[in-house]
């Protein structure tokens, strides 16, 4: 006997099967089978508990139909041949796609992707599914008249076949399971005396209605529910098609078996408390339905701004209904893309304090183990790439600290270290190009070819050991290899610390995927055999098999809220659903054609009764039935959101359509409507609202304020809303940090006065960006300066000017040769373009010094001394400056070059700076803490009246020790100018006393015609340019010694405020900054825009704030 009862959503079809089979457990009924899909077992399981009760429930077997072939098995005995996993079968039907493509007509192109072989392995179990062979798939396709769809149908033959071939007595397919239950019971009576229930099905596919028949014939009664109240419906666009066509294909198996059936209609929605909810299970879709005035206090309909808004907004609904008395187990989360809600759900959730489980399975490729595994191939495979070898010490399962990772790290990104170099001791400095290394140096890089050794050792003997390989060897020494880095020790104390963090499903997977990981190393040398596979290949196959394994994770509690995909859940009788994503398109969804056959192509084939899985429009009505089930799920509450006004597929779906057209007055509502004082539901969310707000000015936000000003981390938002500059409030900490007699190089008040957060970044926190050794700007730079030290000490300015032009050249690139053979470190590890690069620069400094020949020729002044140190144990001393605070502050430094005249028994000294950049001097900028590096050098030289070198200061000069790019119109243009433009190039700009009546001007350069400094004599005889007097150059000392001072107590009081400075030399001041991620999260930047002032402007300035000022002491006279 066949009893089909049929009734809508919520009209007791389930009380119907519960109920029956209580009565007849009470009337001493034993034999009975309760058959529900898999993922509603343990509900089932809970409730026969609680109808029968220990004694009772063991009268029935819930189950399923993985659960019966179980049982079969058991009794019947099984094959004795292994089950073929997930990714055994992804190998295996790689293999036979390759065995296959000489002979395939259509898909001979990228049959090795893995994309291809998961798209044969989805059709090969839809064919099983239907009952559909390989010969029958080539029977069938004979009378095909489309050519295109013949030849695929003859290649997915001939691939199912090949694989099949290749199965045979080694393993069996999971797709070919219950044919083998229905091929070992159809004879043995197995369901004979049974009074079997199922429950729970929307449909079922072709190997299902085969056991059915089964079933349906040897069973004592069968009671099926299905989903419908138009069984007998022949319209094609009814709610309920699919269901229907089931109940039809149930009637005739019954006919067949000689079977009477009876129908059973419920016409009563036993679920639902609320007259709203009722009457809208009712009418959803309908097309009779028309709008009532009807209160619909329990259904909501949202309309958000994104998708954290809309996930958001829904735990705020779900934490009010929990502080109302629901349990979270009363409530459901439906969405029909779980993929595209699932992190911000989750985040939301945790914030609002919302306990929740979601049943999806989650893929296990980026779990550490596999992601070590994959990277120790990528090694092998990429012939040590340090992006992988470096990614496989990531992963945390080796034994190599953090610390010793990163220093490891930097040295390669330092070096450029890539394949074999991992192979040998490294050489080179840690700190790039030196000559010589320090003991510390050598210490760190002791230490980090200790790392290496760990970390490549292991590695190499990998890549020995699986020379030649089969798939046993190779799965054996990755073992082995995991082992020697103490991966499963490693990966146990990361189990144990997220556990100890309170993620206690994350920590139980990481010993479920090694199990997993361990059961891929057995079965790989069962599915490949004894013959030798290239680790690219094995590499390959161990990425599909991956691709193709999951985890399920296990709720932390019975109370949670059920979230899940519209599709594939099975609720259990919730009393709130919200639904997310009512958008035209998503839910209900859009179908469209996928796969190796088109749905013009299954159109094709069911006109040639080639029967398949749906397709097209019934796929459509699928969907609406996934979305009138999620809306008619609950008893008391229903939420409807969707993305509304964020332009491309905003438009609501026809769940919102509908839901609108049966009710007349529902309104939507948005973020607008909800008040502040609602959005409250933890402190959490109400310490996020309050930062996000904190600059409304209201009288609720000033109460969150004043709630919350004590929490450790309101003084950081505060900051950040205020846009406060930042300090160390704790001034001795400032103090202590900085140091109280503060000793630093000169570079370092440029750099302050750039901006002061940059300089707490890069020498308070010490951070600095990290460098590659090659010839940027600075190395380039710091090559000239050991070139023209090296010729101006040898040979001094006056010879240079009598030496010919080969000679210089000769001596240049004898110097950079040398500059190269000692400064360089390992030559073997430096690259043929890094020493082209480097001879370039021959050229270069060849006119730099052709230049100073040529200026020396016209001048008195001859150079003394090369990178003379200001230091405390140097030649020359630096100016001890006293702070209001009682410290000090002193500026060391180097000058590049210092030039002296002996005149009338004095000695005036100038300083010059060299320059490889394009940097402009300008007076203006002096007065802002700018470019005062070689004003202090040269006021150290003056003030220090017991050095060789202290003399009248007379001048500081930039030589500009580059080569310019410069724009002609023509070629005949460029040959009668170039030389005159690049000779203008070398120009010195800076400043010149104007005092003696310019005879120290003239002794800089004879003719004064400015080639060689930024200073001309005019017909009158008057000196023009950029001059200062003695006077002048006395007060810029005053400015320069109160900057130094000021920068001294600025740190000491904690000042590291964001203030780059801004005018049109500086306008980029951010732009490179090394730091800029550091300020990303500051509201905004003030710049601290200063003035482009005169020389003029700048002495009146100068006059007016030192209007008693002394001259800079001459002494030395």
């Amino acid at each position: 006997m066949l009893k089909m009862i049929f009734g809508r959503s919520g009209y007791g079809k389930t009380e119907y099967v519960f109920n029956s089979i209580k009565t007849l457990v009470g009337k001493g009924k034993k034999d009975i089978l309760l058959l529900t899909p898999e993922q509603y077992s343990l509900v089932s399981e809970r409730r026969l508990l609680t109808d029968l009760g220990e004694t009772g429930v063991s009268c029935v077997e819930n189950s399923s139909f993985s659960r019966i072939a179980d049982s079969v098995k058991r009794i019947y005995g099984s094959e004795g041949i292994p089950v073929l996993s997930k990714g055994s079968k992804a190998v295996l039907m790689m293999q036979a796609i390759e065995k296959s493509k000489d002979g395939l007509c259509l898909f001979s192109k990228k049959l090795d992707s893995a994309a291809f072989v998961g798209s044969m392995i989805k059709i090969y179990d839809e064919m099983k599914s239907c009952n559909l062979s390989a010969a029958e798939i080539t029977e069938l396709s004979a009378p095909i008249k489309n050519d295109t769809l013949k030849n695929k149908l003859l290649d997915i033959s001939m691939i199912m076949s090949c694989y099949e071939s290749i199965i045979a007595n080694r393993f069996l397919d999971t797709s070919d399971e219950l044919t083998r239950v229905y091929n070992k019971i159809k004879d043995k009576n197995y369901f004979a005396g049974r009074t079997v229930f199922i429950d729970g099905f929307n449909g079922f596919v072709a190997q299902e209605y085969k056991l059915l028949e089964l079933v349906i014939k040897e069973a004592e009664s069968v009671t099926i529910t299905l989903c419908t109240d138009s069984f007998d419906s022949e319209d094609r666009f009814n709610l309920f098609t699919y269901v229907n066509d089931s109940a039809k294909i149930l009637k005739k198996i019954a006919v067949k078996a000689g079977v009477d059936y009876e129908t059973v209609l419920l016409d009563k929605n036993f679920r639902s408390h609320s007259d709203d909810i009722t009457h809208l299970e009712k009418n959803l879709f309908s097309e009779n339905s028309s709008a009532i005035n009807l209160s619909t206090d329990n259904i909501k309909i949202y309309s958000s701004k994104n998708i954290t808004d809309e996930c958001c907004e829904v735990s705020r609904q779900i934490r009010t209904l929990l502080r109302n008395g629901y349990r979270a187990s009363d409530i459901t989360v439906i969405t029909r893309d779980l993929d595209r809600y699932r992190a911000e759900l989750s985040s939301a959730f945790k914030k609002y304090e919302i306990p929740f489980f979601n049943d999806e399975r989650q893929p296990i490729k980026c779990q550490p183990l596999v992601v070590f595994i994959e990277y120790l191939l990528r090694c092998v495979n990429f012939s040590l790439r340090s992006d992988d070898i470096l990614s496989l010490a990531k992963t945390g399962l080796t034994d190599i600290s953090d610390n010793d990772i990163n220093q490891l790290e930097n040295y390669i990104f330092l070096w450029n270290i890539n394949g074999l170099k991992w192979t040998r001791p490294f050489e080179n400095s840690t700190k790039g190009f030196v000559s010589e290394m320090d003991e510390k140096d050598k210490a760190l890089l002791d230490k980090i070819n200790h790392t290496r050794e760990r970390l490549i050792g292991p590695v190499l003997s990998f890549k020995k050991a699986i020379k030649d390989a089969d798939a046993e060897k190779i799965c054996e020494q990755i073992y082995y290899t995991l082992i020697q880095f103490k991966a499963d020790e490693r990966l146990r104390e990361y189990a144990v610390s997220l556990s100890d963090s309170n993620c206690h499903a994350l920590a139980l997977q990481q010993g479920a995927v090694w199990d997993m990981v361990m059961d891929i190393l057995s079965q790989l040398p069962v599915v490949l055999g004894d013959e030798k596979i290239k680790l690219k290949d094995f590499a390959k196959l161990f990425s599909m098999i991956i691709s193709t394994e999951d985890l399920g994770t296990l709720p932390g509690g019975i109370d949670n809220v059920q979230i899940g995909q519209a599709d594939r859940i099975r609720t259990d009788n919730p009393k709130a659903v919200f639904i997310l994503g009512a958008n035209e398109g998503e839910f209900p969804q859009t179908v469209t054609g996928g796969g190796l056959l088109s749905e013009n192509d299954r159109r094709i084939l069911l006109e040639n009764d080639f029967k398949l899985y749906s397709y097209g429009e019934i796929l459509n009505l699928q969907e609406r039935y996934f979305a009138y089930m999620a809306c008619a799920a609950p008893s008391e509450k229903l939420f409807i959101s969707y993305l509304g006004n964020t332009g491309k597929d905003s438009s609501p779906s026809e769940i919102v359509v509908s839901v609108k057209n049966i009710f007349s007055d529902i309104k939507e509502y948005s973020s607008d409507d909800i008040t502040d004082i609602d959005l409250i539901e933890t402190r959490r969310n109400a310490f996020e609202l309050m930062s996000e707000r904190y600059l409304v000015n209201s009288e609720f936000y000033s109460s969150l304020k004043k709630y919350f000003e004590k929490d450790e981390r309101y003084s950081s938002v505060k900051a950040l809303a205020e846009n406060t500059d930042t300090k160390i409030k704790d001034t001795s900490l400032a103090t202590s940090l900085f140091n109280y007699n503060m000793y630093i190089s000169a570079s370092r008040l440029e750099d302050y006065y750039n901006c002061a957060f940059r300089y707490f970044c890069k020498f308070g926190l010490g951070a600095r960006p990290r460098t590659k050794a090659e010839i940027d700007p600075m190395q380039r730079g710091t090559l000239i300066h050991y070139v023209l030290e090296k010729i101006l000490l040898n040979y001094g300015s006056k010879k240079i000017s009598q030496m010919e032009e080969k000679d210089i050249k000769a001596v240049v690139d004898q110097y950079v040769s040398e500059y190269f053979e000692t400064e360089m470190g390992n030559l073997n590890d430096i690259t043929i373009r890094f020493r082209y690069n480097y001879m370039r620069l021959s050229k270069l400094i060849y006119s730099v010094i052709i230049h100073l020949a040529k200026e020396f020729s016209e001048c008195d002044f001859e150079a003394k001394a090369f990178e003379l140190a200001i230091d405390k144990d140097g030649l020359v001393k630096p100016e001890i400056l006293s702070l209001d605070d009682g410290g000090t502050i002193q500026i060391r430094g180097s000058i590049d070059r210092v030039d002296t005249l002996e005149k009338d028994g004095r000695q005036y000294v100038r300083v010059v700076d060299y320059k490889s950049g394009n940097k402009l001097f300008s007076l203006s900028d002096i007065m802002y803490g700018l470019n005062l590096q070689m004003f202090i050098y040269l006021f150290s030289l003056s003030e220090d009246k017991t050095s060789d070198y202290s003399g009248i200061p007379s001048g500081v000069l930039y030589m500009h020790a580059a080569r310019n790019v410069f724009n002609f119109d023509s070629r005949k243009d460029a040959e009668n100018s170039i030389g005159a433009e690049e000779s203008s190039s070398f120009k010195m700009k800076g400043i010149v006393i104007s005092d003696y009546d310019g005879e120290i001007a003239f002794a800089m350069e004879h003719d004064l015609n400015g080639k060689h400094i930024p200073v001309k004599v005019k017909k009158n005889g008057d000196l023009t340019g950029q001059l200062a007097t003695l006077e002048e150059l006395g007060m810029i000392h005053k400015k320069v010694n109160s900057l130094v001072t000021q920068m001294g107590m600025d740190l000491h009081m904690g000042n590291i405020q964001r203030n780059p400075v801004k005018n049109k030399n500086h306008k980029n001041t951010c732009d490179f900054c090394d730091y800029a991620d550091v300020c990303a999260n500051v509201k905004s930047i003030n710049n601290r825009i200063i003035p482009d002032l005169t020389d003029n402007e700048v002495k009146e300035i100068l006059a007016k704030e030192y209007a008693d000022h002394a001259t800079v002491d001459t002494a030395a006279e």
